[in-house]
């Protein structure tokens, strides 16, 4: 905790830095920059998924009809709307991008808010199931319109370039992670954590837990309704299998976990690994990927039940204490319990020796 708020904007800028820094030495498009263009991809949504599931306590199981709002919002717009926006605009892939995502993250965050009104009035188990059914829901309203090109799909050519594609989304990892360490550490974080710890006092104590969960799901869904849709063209195809997608939206959930929920540099190194993971099992053990991809979440949970970041900070706390004399204050202190405990030997004369 110490290290965090005296080195935490310190830390986030030298990250950035470095992976901004990696197509300027050497880093060109191919695979491996669509890789690391994905390992960002899933970080911000593993990091938008914990500020409601991990920071609020409500695990969300519809994420990914956010992803998929904003998915479908941009390939429509870029492909059948581009004329409604101003010519200098439409011209450019990027510029027209950039447009198309603003208007996919405000649906999606809109989207949130009022689905958020009715169903974050549930809680536990009830609260999991009605974000899946709202996620299923969603598929297929998608499915059935014909904006949305049905089943089929849509196809998008024309996009952007993958070095830009690989800035824009380190672009949106960086600014939600400065938006989620800022919001945790004020008022706003410190009422999503009571809430997650004991709701009920949180209410006795007058607070509107309702607005504050609202508030937190709308922000995680703007991140991703942006980041759907930056996927969107990226991927060059979009249909309602893709945009909503079932494996991610638990991969998301794993990532979060994996890597510590609750933090905010948790969810982030669980999205690299896990999807860096992914890869390589899809590579070096063609067939038998969920199995070993299985096995390397079981083994994970039962090494570091708090995620990766929450075991190094019980480490770290654990040192910081017995490097200040924790355990010898607490033999100190135990024996002079004792010693007041047997309140002094009683001498032969019937006295005692302090």
């Amino acid at each position: 905790m110490d290290f965090g708020a005296r080195y935490g904007w310190h830390v986030i800028g030298v990250l950035a830095l470095v992976g901004a820094a990696l197509p300027v030495v050497g880093l060109q498009e191919g695979f491996y920059m669509s890789l690391v263009s994905e390992m960002f991809l899933f970080a911000v949504l593993a990091l938008s998924w914990d500020l409601i599931g991990g920071q609020t306590g409500y695990p969300s199981f519809g994420q990914m009809g956010f992803f998929g709002i904003g998915a479908y919002t941009t390939a429509i717009l870029y492909n059948d709307y581009a004329g409604a926006f101003p010519s200098a605009v439409a011209g450019d892939p990027l510029l027209l991008l950039l447009a198309t995502m603003v208007v996919a993250g405000l649906l999606a965050t809109l989207a949130a808010g009022l689905i958020g009104m009715v169903v974050l009035r549930l809680r536990g188990g009830y609260f999991a199931i009605a974000t899946l059914g709202i996620l299923l829901a969603i598929q297929q309203v998608s499915r059935n319109l014909e904006i949305t090109g049905g089943a089929s799909g849509k196809i998008l050519f024309e996009g952007p370039t993958g070095t830009q594609f690989y800035y824009l989304f380190l672009g949106l990892l960086v600014v939600e992670v400065v938006a989620v360490y800022y919001l945790t550490n004020t008022r706003f974080g410190y009422v999503l954590n009571a809430i997650r710890d004991d709701e009920e006092k949180a209410v006795a104590m007058g607070i509107n837990t309702t607005y504050y969960k609202t508030a937190a799901w709308m922000i995680a869904a703007l991140f991703t309704g942006l980041v759907g849709g930056t996927w969107s063209l990226f991927n060059t195809f979009v249909n309602p299998m893709t945009a909503y997608n079932g494996a991610w939206n638990v991969e998301l959930i794993a990532m979060a976990l994996l890597g510590g929920s609750g933090t905010v540099l948790g969810p982030v190194l669980g999205g690299f690994g896990l999807h860096f993971a992914v890869v390589q099992i899809d590579a070096l053990f063609s067939g038998w990927q969920l199995v070993v991809l299985g096995s390397v979440v079981i083994a994970t949970v039962i090494l570091f039940p708090q995620g990766i970041v929450g075991a190094i900070e019980e480490r770290a706390s654990a040192m910081e204490y017995y490097r200040h004399g924790g355990q010898a204050a607490e033999e100190s202190a135990g024996g002079t319990d004792k010693t007041a405990a047997d309140g002094g030997t009683e001498d032969s004369t019937g006295g005692t020796n302090e």
